[in-house]
């Protein structure tokens, strides 16, 4: 990978490293003393994900995934589009 190449992967992952702080599923962000960092890890995963699905919604059914059983939250599908938007959005891609 060529240091042009890494770079324009590390912008991709933080500006979805920001997409994911207002997206908040779990809302810690809300909270001055939540960890900023809390979505992180998931970026780089997220940020390949968007690069490659198929379609919009294959990646809103992610979201939900993660919010409904990872974190085992109330389902929010309408904040989980916008999200999945923004993400599109922020690797490149077309909605």
């Amino acid at each position: 990978m060529s240091k042009e190449q890494k770079r324009h992967a590390m912008e991709q992952i933080r500006k979805v490293e920001a997409v994911l702080r207002r997206w908040d599923p779990i809302g810690v962000l809300s909270n001055e003393d939540g960890p900023a960092d809390e979505y992180d890890s998931y970026a780089p995963h997220i940020v390949s994900l968007a690069q490659n699905c198929d379609s919009l919604a294959e990646l809103v059914i992610h979201l939900h995934h993660f919010r409904t059983e990872t974190l085992r939250l109330p389902a929010n599908r309408e904040l989980d589009k916008e999200a999945a938007e923004e993400i599109i959005r922020a690797v490149g891609r077309q909605v």
